[in-house]
């Protein structure tokens, strides 16, 4: 069966995440993987075979383990108690920073998507700072899901998918579609075309709006300002997720490159799923 990979740090945003992938795993018919990674442990000067680094070494695993057990069995209890089925659960750890670890965590044939939590600031936090959240974006090989705070959904509904007809977009389409069994399952393709942009080569766009007719999906385009094209359609429609690859050279960068499009993710219930440069179908 598959699985949700869930990154965690024991925070409160870590902890409603998790509560999101609950929610959504059982929707999906999913098992949960819990992962909690610890920051290699500092080497201490001290007299030669001193066995203190190994003995905080493994006191910290332990204590990572326990966490991971206690929040386990805090989800399970949950679960038991809403009318939702009761998902499995597993937990693990490793050690190193999460850069080193989720691409190989993420390969896994298992793993169907990645999530992680995001605060009231639309920035990541803790283990999930800004530059781990980029890290896991850049090398992870599934979907990011990024659940900020203000995120208090019982299960996604509304889709809508940022496209700019890129290689990615009908692999993540698809990868959209197959979560259609979640009860009101909208999904919603939008394309901004910029004031003045002059688009020579239409292949990839005819290939990619083919492939949506073909699969009845709603196709949307309008004129304007990208980020706020998006807001505005994603606050008028009540969307809970918005949808975008991030290639080598997405153009993710005219979304999330201004401290403004915070509002995408935070304040607007909205979360974000993220298809990395790695992504494999």
């Amino acid at each position: 069966m598959k699985k949700i990979l869930v990154l965690t740090d024991f925070t409160p945003n870590a902890a409603h995440a998790a509560e999101a992938a609950l929610r959504l795993s059982a929707a999906l018919g999913l098992r949960i993987l819990l992962y909690h990674t610890l920051q290699s442990v500092p080497l201490i000067p001290g007299d030669s075979d001193d066995p203190y680094v190994a003995e905080t070494a493994g006191v910290l695993f332990e204590n990572s383990r326990e966490h991971l057990q206690q929040e386990a069995e805090r989800l399970e209890k949950l679960a038991g108690n809403s009318s939702y089925a009761v998902p499995d659960i597993e937990n693990t750890n490793g050690d190193g920073s999460i850069s080193d670890v989720i691409e190989k965590l993420s390969a896994d044939p298992e793993i169907e998507m990645i999530i992680m939590g995001g605060r009231s600031g639309g920035a990541m936090e803790h283990l999930l700072t800004g530059s781990d959240t980029a890290a896991v974006i850049r090398k992870a090989v599934k979907p990011v899901l990024i659940i900020p705070a203000a995120v208090n959904w019982d299960i996604p509904k509304k889709f809508v998918f940022a496209s700019d007809f890129g290689e990615a977009d009908i692999a993540a389409v698809k990868f959209l579609l197959g979560l259609s069994n979640l009860p009101g399952f909208q999904l919603d393709v939008m394309h901004v075309i910029k004031q003045g942009e002059v688009v020579t080569d239409v292949s990839s766009e005819v290939a990619f709006r083919k492939y949506l007719a073909q699969n009845q999906v709603n196709y949307i385009q309008v004129f304007g300002d990208v980020q706020q094209a998006l807001q505005q359609y994603c606050r008028e429609n009540n969307s809970d997720v918005l949808a975008i690859t991030h290639g080598h050279h997405s153009f993710i960068s005219r979304i999330f490159g201004h401290s403004e499009s915070e509002a995408i993710i935070a304040g607007k219930q909205l979360a974000v799923l993220i298809f990395p440069p790695g992504f494999k179908p």
